[in-house]
């Protein structure tokens, strides 16, 4: 590269991906000026009055809490809306031990690219986190253990539920903040319960391999009700007043009366798992679980989701030594490096 087109490269042509610092790369006191996914946004006031907003920022490597303070809220409150991509510009700060942005500017992309001009080799993959694992890939798996259920109603209801909500299943996420929270991750947490209590049950006399699969494949099938826009997900008027465990029973419900049954028992237990599945009430149980399989499917589930939560606490972790920093909601740190075992 000749010294001109170089120093035109340096100056005011490098492609918008070498200019983008990782939400998981960001460090204290770094100015910021690049684009994110705003997932969530708060209006709020001060203990003096003023407004302020507090959001959740995004890219494919997790996500940071921002603030726009008062000035910078007045301006630019009505210029971009949560699931926007959005150009920032601010600063980064530690406010009790996390990471955040001060906004000190907000603006919706096609409100700065008006502005400004097209950001040149800008690509929206890399503002939105996906699972790493491939939709197609996953998909194939899950066909595969609908395919293992042995009792045609059981596999026929599973099918039915799965094909009528293929597209929510391959990209929804499967929560909103906590756990797998991802394109792609309500499929990814299916398949973990899935084929973790579908294996168990080859091995375990107390469990119907048959009703044990579907139920994992359809204990969150709700979630694609409960939520909505997958990109920034958020809870729909449904999802607020009914949630996903009887959103899913529901789902199940009117499924289950398309179809002959040679046991009206069996779907019922199918309903059980779903409303059970949280284990207990102060978890959010519609009742505890009384089945093996629907004991086996709480137990699976709860896995899938404290695993998912400790890789990617550990994948935002920036603390120096061998120990990441607390986590509210396991309450606890956690060891940082692989285990021993070979």
């Amino acid at each position: 590269m000749c010294a001109e087109k170089l120093s035109q490269y340096l100056h005011d042509e490098v492609p918008y991906p070498l200019m983008h610092v990782l939400i998981k790369d960001m460090r204290p006191g770094q100015r910021i000026s690049q684009c994110f996914l705003a997932k969530q946004k708060t209006q709020r006031a001060t203990r003096t009055g003023d407004a302020y907003l507090e959001i959740v920022l995004a890219d494919k490597s997790g996500t940071i809490p921002a603030r726009a303070w008062a000035e910078a809220t007045k301006r630019y409150a009505s210029q971009f809306d949560e699931s926007d991509f959005v150009f920032v510009e601010g600063r980064t700060e530690t406010y009790r031990n996390t990471l955040q942005i001060i906004v000190e500017s907000i603006r919706r992309l096609e409100i700065y690219e008006k502005e400004h001009g097209k950001i040149g080799g800008f690509d929206r993959g890399l503002l939105v986190q996906a699972s790493e694992r491939d939709i197609d890939e996953m998909w194939s798996e899950l066909t595969n253990l609908i395919a293992s259920i042995s009792s045609e109603p059981l596999r026929e209801l599973t099918t039915l539920l799965t094909s009528e909500n293929e597209e929510a299943l391959r990209t929804y996420p499967a929560a909103v903040k906590y756990h797998h929270a991802y394109l792609g991750g309500l499929l990814e947490h299916t398949l973990e319960v899935a084929n973790g209590v579908h294996q168990y049950a080859k091995t375990c006399s107390a469990l119907d391999q048959g009703m044990a699969t579907a139920g994992g494949i359809l204990h969150d099938i709700g979630k694609v009700k409960e939520l909505e826009t997958p990109i920034a997900p958020r809870y729909s008027f449904d999802g607020q007043l009914l949630g996903h465990l009887l959103l899913g029973r529901d789902m199940v419900r009117d499924a289950a009366n398309r179809i002959s049954w040679p046991d009206p028992q069996i779907p019922e237990l199918l309903e059980h798992i779903i409303i059970s599945h949280h284990g207990e009430l102060e978890f959010g149980a519609a009742i505890v679980p009384k089945t093996a399989e629907a004991i086996a499917i709480y137990y699976f589930d709860n896995l899938s989701a404290r695993l998912n939560m400790l890789k990617m606490h550990i994948a935002r972790d920036n603390e120096e030594g061998d120990f990441t920093d607390w986590h509210a909601l396991l309450g606890r740190k956690f060891f940082k490096g692989a285990g021993t075992g070979s």
